[in-house]
């Protein structure tokens, strides 16, 4: 079976780079690109094949309208938002994951998103 491929949007090099290595690790879980923000994930999505959008709510309040754009670049992947910022729904996600939760914990939420696809 291919690995779940994710596009990761995350402000943060550090972060996004902590994140591939983890993932990756797993050997069924690929991070395929990643972006630093949402024009920078615009340019970078269309023509990829996209599992799973991992998405920092890096600009506060803008949930619905950052998920959008990117679920029209990538329509076939879900969304899940993987954030710092309080629990909260987003409108066009499939799920909400406080960045707080382990690696392993985040790669098991992916597995299951990423089977409704």
């Amino acid at each position: 079976m291919p690995p779940v491929r994710v596009f990761h949007c995350d402000d943060s090099s550090a972060f996004r780079l902590l994140v591939r290595e983890m993932l990756n690790e797993h050997g069924d879980v690929a991070v395929v690109g990643e972006a630093s923000s949402l024009d920078e994930a615009l340019s970078r999505l269309p023509g990829t094949e996209v599992d799973v959008l991992l998405v920092d709510l890096f600009e506060s309040g803008k949930g619905e309208e950052l998920i959008e754009p990117l679920r029209e670049a990538a329509p076939r992947a879900e969304v899940l938002i993987y954030t710092g910022m309080p629990e909260g729904r987003v409108t066009g996600a499939a799920r909400h994951v406080h960045k707080s939760v382990g690696f392993d914990e985040l790669h098991r939420i992916i597995t299951e998103v990423a089977a409704r696809t």
